[in-house]
């Protein structure tokens, strides 16, 4: 009886310890994300802006994982456009760039072709854009146009080796000079691959 126990004992460990082995212990998703910003700026509906970036996951459990994410974007000429056609004159620079840097839980399926995983992320964006767009319609109101807001993320999707994902992207920015703090309500949207580390 007590060799039939160690023998279960044993085979259990080595079960755990092979489950353990096919989990990577790091992960880094690196690609192209753009978000459809919707700027909470009457006349302007929305825009995108374009630009990418990176992740690193540390698997703490075969599903649960932390995550740090940061992501860079510029805005094209989706935000002229929209100004223009609300006739709304250019008085101020309309270019502008967007970072975002969140952290985070993980839980993702480590197992089968696809592996869909689920996020919620928080954490801090900085931009000049936002102001820009503000100063466009409102006039002037401040001599910098560097704005940093409360940031966070939820979504998910799937990967293996390839990685893709859909994220509602919350921020709440200010405009220097003024009271006005607005909260926008974006879609984040990734495609890229994903480097695993560790683990099988």
């Amino acid at each position: 009886m007590k060799k039939l126990m160690f023998a279960l004992v044993v085979t259990l460990l080595f079960t755990v310890a092979a489950v353990a082995q096919d989990v990577p212990k790091f992960e880094i998703p690196v690609g192209f994300s753009f978000v459809n910003v919707h700027p909470n700026l009457s006349p302007i509906t929305s825009f995108n802006i374009f630009g990418g970036g990176g992740g690193f996951v540390y698997n703490v459990t075969p599903w649960i994982g932390i995550k740090a994410d940061f992501m860079g974007y510029t805005q094209g000429s989706g935000l002229k456009n929209q100004l223009v056609n609300n006739t709304i004159p250019l008085t101020y620079n309309v270019q502008g760039n967007v970072f975002t840097y969140m952290f985070g839980p993980q839980i993702k399926k480590h197992s089968g072709k696809f592996q869909p995983f689920g996020e919620a992320l928080f954490g801090a964006a900085h931009s000049n854009a936002y102001a820009n767009a503000y100063n466009n319609i409102h006039g002037l109101t401040s001599t910098s146009s560097n704005n940093n807001a409360f940031a966070m993320e939820f979504g998910g999707a799937g990967a293996v080796h390839a990685e893709a994902g859909v994220d509602y992207l919350y921020t709440r920015f200010g405009v220097n000079g003024t009271s006005y703090t607005g909260s926008q309500n974006n879609f984040k949207y990734f495609a890229g691959v994903n480097f695993t580390f560790g683990g099988r």
